[in-house]
This record gives structure tokens, C-alpha cells and sequence, in this order.
């Protein structure tokens, strides 16, 4: 959900890279980190601090959720420690930031030229109707012809309709501020659930949901795990809520007799797909292998469906703004037609 606030994508993205790459050439994580400190001194106070917890004893996913990487990054080191893919883990997530960067920088090079020329409208709305409704209340009320009809219409344009927008706008600010106030008084998968409940955005949160489970109980299984000791996994005490959360379902639904895939098929946070691909990997053994594999599908979906996104965005915001503009001339050429057929 802060997609679009964060800043720091691709410094962090850079920073699991190289990490990842001093891991695999024999350095400590101390060590490596100490080294980025060097080759990267505007993060040196971060990767001080990601040292101390470290130093503490406590897990690298604890020190990265501490230094306020993303919580899906901390998610995915947590099950590398389990099942042993650490490096490579490391290398997928700062390749993951990566692309997230580049989509955030794309998403505000199509919002930039248009907010601004939406910006100038709105200003331009506000001077002629400070300055020109006036003028053209005075002239109308001189001619005393076509008043009604001629002047409704241009306070329409120049004075109602900015504080529609307005009001629009405020309307929109007040049911996000009461989203977001809402969703952090619950626990993580109740917000995954709400999430995946909103009309547009939960095409992308059950396909985020979908792939990061994929990919923990592709890497555990292919680690030698069996499906029970992968639940037992989700259920450590140091486990992700949302991950705590899921295992403790699964297991009262082991207990009863139900399948993995049934229980898994109650849970709305996921795709479909995604327990199609668990039946079918159940059945012939390959069930690692298939949830490694529909996890990269995931991640493939996911940015067709951005780039399908922005493909369709900067349009729709042209065209508002071209409405306005068109609102703009016609409030004033309508009057001015207007007095010519009164003259």
C-alpha cells in the first residue's frame, strides 16, 4: 500500500544486491555490510544500525524490518534462513526493490506533466472566475437579455464547478484517511483480506499474496520439508502473523481431515490458480517445483498487469483535463455569442 510513498526502493534494492554478491565471494554479513558502509557512506547510519541488531543476536529480517525495509523483503529473509536459499533469496528481493523502483519512476514521469497542466487549469479557473464573473454579471445585468440563461451557464462553469471538484477531492481525502486509520487497527491478515476486497486493488494484492506464499512453500519443500513440517514452520513463534495466521488454520484443518488444497481453497487472499497449482503438484510430486515456477508467473502477471495500467492512465487524465479547458472557452465564448444576439 506504499507503493507510491517510498522513496527508497532502489537504494534498498542496491543495497540486498551487492550484499548478495559480497556473500557469495566469502564475506561475513558483518563484514559486507561494513564494506557497503564504506562504498555507500550516505547509508552508513542504516547499515550501523542493521550491525547492532545483528549484534544482538536477532535475525537478519529482523535487523532489515528495523531499518524499515519493506515488510514482504523481511518476510522472504525469514523462510531463507529456514530453508537454506539465503543468498539467492537476497538477490531476488533487491532485484524485486529494483523493479519496483523502476515502476514507481515510470508512474511519476506519467503523472508529472499532467499535474502540472492540471494544476494551471485549475488556477486559470479560479482567476476568471475572481475576475471575470464579475465583469460579465455587470454587462448582463446592463443588457438585460439572455441573463438567465447566459449567466447560469458561466457560473456554472467558473464558480460551481471548481468547488465540485474541490468537494470531490476533499471527499476523497476523508474515505482514504478513514481506510488507512482502519486497516492498521487490525492484524496482518485481516488487512490482506480487506485488501483483496477492494474492487481494482485486489487483482494485485492476491496476486502479491498468492506469489509470496508460493514462494516460501516452493523453497521449503524443495529444502526437504514435508507439507506438515512446512505448516509447523509457519507456526514458529518468530513467523510473520500473516504466515502464523495461515498455519494455524491449516493445522485445526489437518487435524478435522481436511486436504491442503481444500483448506488453503477457504482462504480469499489467494488466487484460484494458485490451489490448482497445489492439487496438480500434490498429485505427480512436483509440487516445489510448481510453486517455485507459479511464483515467477506471479511476478510476470504483476507487471503486465502495471505496465496495462499506465498504458491507460495518462489518457484518462488528458482527457479530464481537456474537459476542463474546452469548459474553460466555453464559459467564455458563450457569453460573448450572447451579446453579439443582443446587439
Amino acid at each position: 500500500m506504499a507503493f507510491s510513498l517510498r522513496n527508497n526502493w532502489r537504494a534498498d534494492g542496491e543495497f540486498l544486491i551487492r550484499l548478495a554478491d559480497l556473500l557469495s565471494k566469502g564475506f561475513t554479513m558483518e563484514e559486507a555490510i561494513s564494506f557497503l558502509s564504506i562504498t555507500a557512506p550516505k547509508d552508513a547510519l542504516r547499515n550501523e544500525k542493521i550491525i547492532e541488531v545483528l549484534s544482538s543476536g536477532a535475525p537478519f529480517s529482523e535487523a532489515l524490518s528495523q531499518a524499515n525495509f519493506p515488510s514482504f523483503v523481511c518476510t522472504q529473509l525469514h523462510y531463507a534462513s529456514k530453508h537454506g536459499y539465503f543468498s539467492e533469496t537476497v538477490q531476488e528481493t533487491g532485484d524485486h526493490l529494483i523493479r519496483k523502483a523502476e515502476q514507481q519512476k515510470a508512474l511519476r514521469k506519467v503523472f508529472q506533466y499532467p499535474l502540472i497542466l492540471f494544476m494551471t487549469v485549475i488556477v486559470v479557473f479560479f482567476l476568471l472566475r475572481i475576475f471575470l464573473l464579475p465583469k460579465f454579471d455587470t454587462l448582463f445585468s446592463q443588457l438585460k437579455h439572455g441573463e438567465n440563461q447566459t449567466t447560469n451557464f458561466t457560473y456554472f462553469i467558473l464558480e460551481k464547478l471548481p468547488l465540485i471538484f474541490l468537494a470531490f477531492l476533499g471527499f476523497v481525502f476523508i474515505i482514504c484517511t478513514f481506510f488507512l486509520t482502519k486497516q492498521r487497527k487490525k492484524n496482518s491478515y485481516e488487512r490482506a483480506q480487506l485488501y483483496c476486497a477492494l474492487p481494482v486493488l485486489k487483482k494485485f494484492m492476491r496476486l502479491h499474496y498468492s506469489q509470496l506464499f508460493a514462494r516460501e512453500c516452493g523453497y521449503l519443500l524443495k529444502s526437504g520439508l514435508s507439507i506438515n513440517d512446512m505448516v509447523q514452520v509457519f507456526a514458529l513463534p518468530d513467523s510473520p502473523s500473516l504466515f502464523k495466521h495461515i498455519s494455524e488454520f491449516v493445522e485445526k484443518a489437518f487435524s478435522d481431515g481436511t486436504l491442503f488444497t481444500k483448506s488453503l481453497a477457504t482462504f480469499t487472499i489467494f488466487e484460484p490458480e494458485m490451489i490448482y497449482i497445489v492439487q496438480h503438484g500434490e498429485k505427480n510430486g512436483q509440487l516445489a517445483e510448481e510453486l517455485l515456477f507459479y511464483y515467477k508467473l506471479c511476478h510476470q502477471k504483476s507487471e503486465e498487469k502495471i505496465e496495462k495500467i499506465f498504458s491507460f492512465i495518462q489518457p484518462a487524465v488528458f482527457m479530464i483535463i481537456g474537459i476542463l479547458i474546452v469548459s474553460i472557452y466555453l464559459s467564455i465564448l458563450f457569453p460573448m455569442f450572447s451579446m453579439v444576439n443582443s446587439i
